[in-house]
């Protein structure tokens, strides 16, 4: 996969936290597979910074997943994507398909397999999801792409106060 940065603030302070960001991606980005192919190209797409899980991601995964990635009676790649299981079957949890890598890795979307098998036509292992239909709408692949990016909470994201407030003295 090619380790583009998407530049997409819209304020000053936003473009500084989103160059930490890419910063941090980009340093990372010597461990990822090279090997997906025909990436979408998500520069285009404006940053979002407030991402509920159920909200917004678990949608996706309604609307897009759901034919496979349910327990009916047993998930495809034992990955089941219903609401209230999805988040704890995906975040921090190795891939059965990638030994060695994991389907979400908080703050990298690039080292995502879930990401890149939504976001490229040859992942690195496997196909295309959502296998058999169209792509994800780039503004769907974007918002995931963030929320990855932004931690992968379970709830809703908080770039800002993530690591709290200053004490005062």
């Amino acid at each position: 996969m090619a380790c583009a940065i998407r530049p997409r603030s819209r304020t000053p302070v936003r473009g500084r936290i989103a160059a930490l960001l890419a910063t941090a991606t980009f340093a990372l980005c010597p461990t990822i597979s090279l090997a997906a192919t025909g990436c979408d190209d998500l520069s285009s797409i404006p940053m979002t910074w407030l991402i509920d899980y159920n909200n917004d991601i678990q949608n996706i995964f309604d609307t897009r997943c759901s034919n496979c990635h349910v327990d009916n009676p047993s998930p495809f790649a034992d990955m089941d994507l219903s609401s209230g299981v999805s988040w704890d079957n995906i975040v921090n949890v190795p891939s059965s398909e990638q030994p060695g890598r994991f389907r979400i890795v908080p703050g990298d979307p690039l080292a995502s397999v879930l990401f890149e098998k939504i976001n490229c036509d040859n992942p690195d292992f496997g196909s295309r999801m959502p296998f058999g239909r169209s792509p994800l709408p780039l503004a769907e692949q974007a918002l995931i792409y963030d929320w990855i990016l932004l931690g992968a909470p379970s709830t809703t994201t908080d770039f800002i106060f993530s690591s709290g407030f200053e004490p005062t003295p």
